[in-house]
C-alpha cells in the first residue's frame, strides 16, 4: 500500500477558500484586461480601484491621483461580494480558475514562487509545482507592462481613476 503524503500539490480541492474571502487580489493592468475578457463582463462589474492597499507590500506601480492637495495611490483589485471574491462559487471553487490571476496561481507561495508565505491562510500543506517559475516569470513580465501603462496614464491624468475612463484609455492605447 502506498503511503499517502500530507502534501497536496497546489490542488484547491480540500480548500476552505480563506484566501478568496479576506485577501484583496491586486491586479496588473494586463491581468485586469484578461479577466474582463475571460468573464465577459464590463470592467466595473468585476473590478474596482482602491486606495486600501499598502503600496509597500505590492510590486505593482500605483495609479496616482491628487485629491485635496494630497497624492493618493490606487490599485486595481477584484471586487468582493460582501467578504468573498465575486468569482468564488458556493462550492468554494473559482468560476474563472483557468484564467485566475498570477497571484492566485502562486498562492500560498510568494510572488517569485520560491518560498511559502509565512502566514498563509491555507488549511493544507502545498508542494511547489513545477510550473511556478513560469508563472512567476509571467507575472514579472506583466508587472513591467503594467508599469509602462500606468506611468503613461499618470502623466496624462491627475484625478481619482474611474474604471470606464481607464479602460477607454487602454483601448485608445491599443491594449484592448
Amino acid at each position: 500500500m502506498e503511503k499517502i503524503s500530507s502534501k497536496i500539490v497546489n490542488s484547491c480541492k480540500s480548500c476552505t477558500a480563506r484566501c478568496c474571502r479576506v485577501l484583496s487580489v491586486v491586479l496588473t493592468v494586463p491581468e485586469a484586461v484578461r479577466l474582463v475578457r475571460a468573464s465577459g463582463k464590463a470592467p466595473h462589474e468585476i473590478l474596482e480601484f482602491t486606495s486600501g492597499v499598502n503600496y509597500k507590500h505590492t510590486p505593482h506601480y500605483p495609479v496616482l491621483a491628487f485629491e485635496n492637495g494630497q497624492l493618493h495611490d490606487y490599485f486595481i483589485v477584484i471586487r468582493h461580494s460582501g467578504e468573498d471574491c465575486i468569482f468564488l462559487g458556493s462550492d468554494l471553487a473559482c468560476a474563472l480558475y483557468k484564467d485566475r490571476p498570477f497571484v492566485c496561481q502562486l498562492y500560498p507561495f510568494d510572488l517569485d514562487g520560491a518560498e511559502m508565505k509565512k502566514k498563509a491562510l491555507c488549511p493544507v500543506k502545498f508542494a511547489k509545482e513545477k510550473e511556478m517559475p513560469k508563472v512567476a516569470e509571467s507575472l514579472r513580465a506583466d508587472l513591467l507592462k503594467h508599469g509602462e501603462i500606468v506611468r503613461k496614464w499618470n502623466v496624462a491624468h491627475k484625478e481619482k481613476p474611474q474604471l470606464d475612463a481607464f479602460f477607454a484609455f487602454l483601448k485608445s492605447e491599443g491594449h484592448l
